[in-house]
């Protein structure tokens, strides 16, 4: 069982690494001080260092937090398991039942939206995850769900392409169909 007392040592060392790997970088750039003042990675790898050892911190923080003892007296009206309490609610379970497939079933259409983009571009890529989405999650028709995600898309092409000359990819569908 994944309980909130996990999630934050793990979130904790994602932390650490996070600044150890910015502190490392930093140092191509040079971290000490230069004629001019400080060098390109000076404040960088401060930073990462800063970062490295509050999620060190952290993670030290929630993994050595034990569980707490109800006071004695309190124990006659507490008995059983209950006279043991997480402390702050940090070995109960993260996740309810259900919660990582409900998580998956948005975290994964998204990742392959974004994965099909160099294919098909911005346009076709969320436009297809607009379509699947409506039909899956909210249960619609697909030709309802097709022309939501054909106006949508269809919004955001003028949008982007004309009003504020963002081009966003394409692709290599968009070309194929004459669509720069």
């Amino acid at each position: 069982m994944v309980t909130r007392r996990h999630v934050e040592v793990v979130t904790g060392l994602a932390l650490a690494l996070v600044g150890a790997v910015t502190a490392y970088g930093a140092r191509e750039n040079g971290i000490g001080w230069t004629d001019f003042g400080p060098a390109a990675g000076y404040f960088p790898f401060r930073i990462g260092i800063l970062v490295l050892l509050l999620g060190l911190a952290i993670a030290l923080r929630y993994g050595l937090t034990g569980r707490r003892r109800v006071r004695p007296a309190a124990e006659a009206e507490v008995a059983g398991p209950a006279a043991m309490h997480p402390a702050n609610g940090l070995d109960e379970r993260f996740l309810e039942d259900g919660a990582l497939g409900r998580i998956a079933s948005v975290f994964v259409p998204t990742a392959v939206s974004a994965a099909l983009i160099p294919w098909l571009g911005v346009y076709f890529a969320c436009g297809l995850f607009l379509v699947f989405s409506i039909v899956t999650l909210n249960k619609s028709s697909l030709l309802k769900a097709l022309a939501i995600a054909v106006c949508t898309m269809g919004a955001f092409f003028v949008l982007f392409e004309f009003w504020f000359q963002v081009p966003l990819a394409k692709g290599v569908l968009m070309p194929l169909l004459g669509i720069h």
